[in-house]
C-alpha cells in the first residue's frame, strides 16, 4: 500500500497524458474551441470544462438562464450537464429551449436520474428526451448514489439493466453514475458492475483541493475508474461553494462577481481549479448563476498551464485547515 503523497504524485504523472494546453486549438461552425480532453474508453473527446444545469434554474430570470448558456457557447464550451431533479425538470426544459434548438449538432449533452428501478429509469428517460427536444442523449447518468446499499439496489431492481437497453436501442450514447456522499458507494457500484461483466462509461464525484483530506474520492475511486479508463468528471470543485465564502447551497445569497481571494483560505480560485486540471479528469463541471462566473471559469481553464507534484503538495499542505465535514459537509 503506498501513501497518500506517493498516490497523489502518481496521479500528477497519469495527468501529464492528457494535460490541456492554453491555447485555443479547434474550432467549429460556432467558433473556437476550449481544449478537449478525451472521455475515457469511448472514443469522444469533450470540453475540458462542463456547464452545469442546477444553477441554470436558478438564475434570477429566464433571460439569465438562457445567457449562461449562450455565454459558454461563445466561449467554446461544447459539454453541458444537467439531471431529471434540478428544478423539478425545469432544466431540462431549459436546455430543451435555449440549447438544443440551435447548438444540438455541436454540444455533448448528459442528464442524469434519481430513480432505481427499471420502469422509474425508462420513465425518466423518455420526459428527458422530451423536456430536451433530443432524439438520444449524449450521456445519461444514474444520480447520486448515496450508500453501498444503494448501489446494490440499483443493481438489483433493474436500474442497470435498463440503461444498457437505452445505450443499445441508441436512445444514450453513453452511460454513467454520479455520487457525492460516500466514495464506498462508488467502490460497491464498481464491484458490481465488475462481477456482473458490465461496463459503464463515466463517473461524476466530488474532486477539489480538500478531498484529499477526507473520504477522499481521489485517492481510493480514481485510481479504479483509471484500471477501466473511465471518463471522469470533477464536481464540487470549491467544496460546494465553502471555500469559496458560500455556505450551504441557497442559504447565502451569491454574489455577482467573486473576489480572487474571495475567502482566508488564502487559495485562489485559480489555484483550486488548476488543482482539478492537474488530475486525470475528463471535465471540471460547474454550476454558474451570472455569465460573468462562467467567463471566470473558462479563463481558469484557458490560462491552465500545469501544476507539479511539489505545487500541488504545497496547496494541499496550505489548504489542511479547511479539511473535514465542516467544509465537506456533502459527505456522509
Amino acid at each position: 500500500m503506498i501513501d497518500r503523497r506517493t498516490f497523489l504524485r502518481q496521479l500528477a504523472a497519469l495527468a501529464a497524458t492528457s494535460s490541456v494546453a492554453s491555447a485555443f486549438t479547434e474550432s467549429d461552425k460556432l467558433g473556437k474551441l476550449l481544449p478537449t480532453r478525451m472521455l475515457g474508453r469511448t472514443g469522444q473527446k469533450i470540453s475540458a470544462f462542463t456547464l452545469g444545469g442546477a444553477h441554470v434554474t436558478r438564475a434570477e430570470t429566464e433571460l439569465m438562464s438562457q445567457k449562461l448558456i449562450e455565454t459558454a457557447i461563445e466561449l467554446g464550451c461544447r459539454s453541458f450537464d444537467t439531471a431529471r431533479k434540478y428544478g423539478e425538470g425545469r432544466s431540462e426544459l431549459l436546455f430543451g429551449k435555449y440549447l438544443t434548438p440551435k447548438y444540438r449538432d455541436q454540444v455533448y449533452i448528459g442528464t442524469k436520474t434519481l430513480k432505481r428501478t427499471g420502469p422509474e429509469v425508462r420513465e425518466e428517460l423518455e420526459l428527458s428526451l422530451r423536456s430536451m427536444k433530443l432524439d438520444y442523449i449524449d450521456l445519461w447518468q444514474v444520480h447520486s448514489i448515496r450508500s453501498a446499499e444503494d448501489a446494490e439496489a440499483i443493481w438489483n431492481q433493474g436500474a442497470i439493466e435498463e440503461f444498457l437497453k437505452a445505450k443499445q436501442e441508441g436512445l444514450v450514447r453513453h452511460i454513467g453514475f454520479t455520487g457525492h456522499r460516500d466514495y464506498r458507494a462508488h467502490l460497491r457500484l464498481l464491484e458490481l458492475l465488475k462481477a456482473g461483466g458490465v461496463q459503464m462509461d463515466t463517473c461524476l464525484m466530488p474532486i477539489n483541493l480538500v478531498d484529499p483530506h477526507y473520504d477522499s474520492f481521489i485517492t481510493n475511486v480514481i485510481p479504479k475508474l483509471l484500471q477501466e479508463n473511465y471518463g471522469i468528471f470533477a464536481m464540487k470543485t470549491f467544496a460546494h461553494g465553502k471555500l469559496i465564502g458560500v455556505d450551504k447551497f441557497g442559504h447565502k445569497v451569491v454574489r455577482e462577481t467573486r473576489n480572487e481571494v474571495p475567502t482566508d483560505t488564502g487559495i485562489t480560485m485559480k489555484e483550486m481549479h488548476d488543482y482539478v486540471y492537474s488530475l486525470p479528469v475528463t471535465s471540471l463541471t460547474s454550476g454558474c448563476l451570472f455569465d460573468s462566473e462562467v467567463r471566470q471559469n473558462i479563463g481558469n481553464l484557458t490560462s491552465f498551464k500545469g501544476m507539479t507534484a511539489a505545487e500541488r503538495d504545497t496547496l494541499i499542505a496550505r489548504s489542511t485547515p479547511f479539511k473535514g465535514h465542516e467544509f465537506e459537509y456533502y459527505k456522509a
